[in-house]
C-alpha cells in the first residue's frame, strides 16, 4: 500500500516557494496544496493488467503530497517546551472512496502526536514521520518527486512505511553537527501487523556543516523486513548536488539496492531546475528498473510556484514493478517486463508555512 511524502523532507521544494516555518510560542497553522495534469504513455510490453497507451488525467500531488496541519507549542518550566502536531493528507480529486490518501483514510492520518523537548533532546510520542524515510527523502536526487524519484522502488516495492503510527522517538541535541535520532515502533501499532509480527525500530544519524549535509541510517521490523540507507548533499555554488543508495530486504526480494544521482540547480530566485537517475535491482528476482526524470520550477508570486516534470521509467527486470508514487485514479502505477512508462506532469504548487 502506498503511504506518504512527509512534509519536512521538501527542502528544495519549501525553498523555491520561498516558504520557511519559523515556529514560535503559540499555535501554527500550516499547509501545502499541489495539483495539477498528467499525462502517462505505456509503451512496450504493456502495464501490469492495463493496455499500452496515453492516459490523462488531473492529479493531486505530482510532486508533492497535499495535506493540512495545526501545531502549538507551550515553555514549561525546568527549560522544558511542550507541543503537540496534527496533520492530514486528502486528495483534491477523491475517487473510490478514498478521501484522504497520502496516508491511511481517517482524520490526522500523517500526524497525531505530543512532544517535549529541553537541552537533553525531544522525544515525540504518537503518529508522526518514519525516521529511515526522512534519511530517504533528505537524500533522494529529486527531493521525492511522486514522478521520477526513488520512492516508487524504496517504498511500495521495498515496502519502506512513510507513516509510523503509535511511535516513540527520540531525537538527541546536535553535537558537531552531528543529529542523532531513535525510533520506537511497539508490535501492537504496526501499520498491518499481527501478532506473530515483531516490532519496528529505526535509528539515523544526520550530519550538516557548510555546504554538506550526510545521513546514515538502518531500520528493521515486520517479520522478513530491514534496510539501510547511506545518502549525501552537497552546495558547491548554485548546485546541490545529491546521491542515496538504499539496500532492502522484504519477504520477495533478497536483496532490493536502488541507487541515484542528481540535484538541483537555481538559475535565479525564482528559477530553479532538478535531475535525476535512479536504477533498483534485485538480481534473485531478476527486477531491474531504470528511471530518468527532471523538473523546472518557476515561483512567480511568494509561496506559489508553477511546475513541469518529466519522468521515464524503464521496466528491463521480469517482475512488474511500481514506476511511480502517486494516487493515480486513471493511469497505471505498476508496469509488466519490457515496458517502459513515461510521464509529463504540469502543476501548481502552495506552499503556506
Amino acid at each position: 500500500m502506498k503511504s506518504v511524502v512527509k512534509k519536512s523532507a521538501l527542502v528544495a521544494l519549501l525553498g523555491l516557494s520561498g516558504a520557511v516555518a519559523a515556529h514560535a510560542e503559540g499555535f501554527y497553522f500550516y499547509a501545502l496544496l499541489d495539483g495539477g495534469i498528467a499525462s502517462t504513455t505505456i509503451s512496450g510490453a504493456g502495464a501490469k493488467g492495463t493496455p499500452n497507451g496515453t492516459t490523462s488525467e488531473f492529479i493531486t500531488g505530482g510532486f508533492a503530497p497535499n495535506f493540512m496541519g495545526l501545531s502549538a507549542e507551550k515553555k514549561m518550566e525546568g527549560g522544558i517546551t511542550g507541543g503537540f502536531k496534527l496533520e492530514n493528507g486528502f486528495l483534491l480529486n477523491p475517487t473510490n472512496g478514498q478521501t484522504f490518501a497520502f496516508g491511511s483514510n481517517n482524520l490526522f492520518n500523517r500526524q497525531a502526536n505530543v512532544y517535549v523537548k529541553s537541552d537533553a533532546g525531544t522525544f515525540t510520542l504518537g503518529t508522526q514521520g518514519n525516521l529511515a524515510f526522512d534519511s530517504v527523502l533528505m537524500a533522494d536526487p529529486r527531493s521525492g518527486s511522486n514522478y521520477g524519484s526513488a520512492l516508487a522502488s524504496v517504498d511500495i516495492d521495498g515496502a519502506l512505511a512513510t507513516i509510523a503510527t503509535g511511535a516513540i522517538k527520540y531525537t538527541a541535541p546536535s553535537v558537531s553537527g552531528l543529529t542523532f535520532a531513535a525510533e520506537f515502533i511497539p508490535q501492537n501499532n504496526t501499520s498491518g501487523a499481527t501478532k506473530t509480527q515483531k516490532a519496528e525500530n529505526a535509528v539515523s544519524v544526520v550530519y550538516a556543516d557548510g555546504p554538506l549535509k550526510a545521513t546514515v541510517a538502518g531500520y528493521n521490523g515486520q517479520t522478513g523486513f530491514s534496510g539501510s540507507i547511506l545518502g549525501a548533499n552537497y552546495k558547491l555554488g548554485d548546485f546541490t548536488l545529491k546521491g542515496i543508495a538504499v539496500a532492502q530486504k522484504t519477504p520477495t526480494y533478497k536483496q532490493l539496492n536502488t541507487t541515484g544521482v542528481g540535484g538541483l540547480y537555481a538559475m535565479s530566485p525564482k528559477v530553479s531546475f532538478d535531475a535525476g537517475v535512479y536504477n533498483t535491482k534485485d538480481s534473485a528476482t531478476n527486477y531491474n528498473m531504470n528511471t530518468a526524470a527532471a523538473g523546472v520550477y518557476y515561483n512567480f508570486v511568494k509561496d506559489l510556484t508553477l511546475y513541469g516534470q518529466y519522468a521515464n521509467v524503464k521496466n528491463s527486470g521480469t517482475p512488474s514493478a511500481a514506476f511511480n508514487f502517486t494516487w493515480a485514479s486513471v493511469a497505471p502505477d505498476f508496469i509488466s517486463a519490457g515496458a517502459t512508462g513515461s510521464t509529463v506532469n504540469v502543476g501548481l504548487l502552495y506552499a503556506f508555512f
